[in-house]
C-alpha cells in the first residue's frame, strides 16, 4: 500500500507530527475538505475513511479536541445537534479532565457507539473498540500516547483521532 505524508501534500489542513496516510485516506481528506462542512447533505455521505480523515483534520487544525473531533465526524448519525456535541466532548481534552487519563478520541468513539447501538450491547462493543484502538495506537491512556513520561510519543493526537474513527467503523461494521 502506498503511504504519503499528508502535511507535504496538503499543508492547508495543518496535519503535523507524522500524519502519514494512505493515498486513499489522502483522497478522503481532500473529499472531506471539499464538502465545506455540508456533510449532512444527502449527496455527501462520507465513508469511514473520509470520516477518519475529516476528524483528524479538525483535530490537527485545532478546531476540536480529540473527543469532539470523533463526535463531530458522526454528527449526521447522532440524535444531537453539533453545538451540543461540542459541549458534550469539551471535558475530554488532554485525556479525561486534562489529567492525561483515557484518550479523548477513544471516549468520543465509545460515546458514538452507545448512541449507534441505542445502548444495546454497548459494553461489549466498547471493549472491542478499546482493544482495536490499543492495537492501532499502542495504548489507551493519553499521557502514554503522547509519551509524557518517556519522551517517545506512541501516536500523535490527529492519528489517535483517525484510529478511533477507523476502530469504531470496524467494530460497528461500517
Amino acid at each position: 500500500m502506498l503511504y504519503v505524508v499528508v502535511e507535504e501534500l496538503i499543508p492547508e489542513i495543518g496535519l503535523y507530527g507524522g500524519g502519514i496516510f494512505s493515498a486513499g485516506e489522502k483522497r478522503g481528506i481532500l473529499n472531506a475538505m471539499n464538502r465545506n462542512g455540508s456533510k449532512k447533505d444527502e449527496d455527501c455521505k462520507m465513508n469511514i475513511e473520509e470520516r477518519a480523515a475529516q476528524a483528524a483534520a479538525w483535530k490537527a487544525a485545532g478546531q476540536c479536541n480529540c473527543a469532539q473531533a470523533v463526535l463531530k465526524a458522526f454528527e449526521d448519525k447522532l440524535p444531537v445537534d453539533a453545538d451540543t456535541l461540542m459541549k458534550l466532548g469539551a471535558g475530554y481534552a488532554a485525556g479525561m479532565g486534562c489529567m492525561e487519563s483515557t484518550c479523548g478520541a477513544l471516549i468520543g468513539a465509545v460515546m458514538v457507539a452507545g448512541a449507534a447501538t441505542d445502548g444495546k450491547g454497548t459494553p461489549r462493543i466498547s471493549k472491542e473498540l478499546l482493544q482495536n484502538f490499543q492495537e492501532k495506537c499502542g495504548a489507551t491512556i493519553c499521557k502514554d500516547l503522547k509519551g509524557v513520561e518517556t519522551g517517545a510519543p506512541l501516536c500523535p493526537c490527529p492519528q489517535c483521532v483517525r484510529n478511533a474513527v477507523l476502530a469504531l467503523g470496524e467494530v460497528l461494521g461500517e
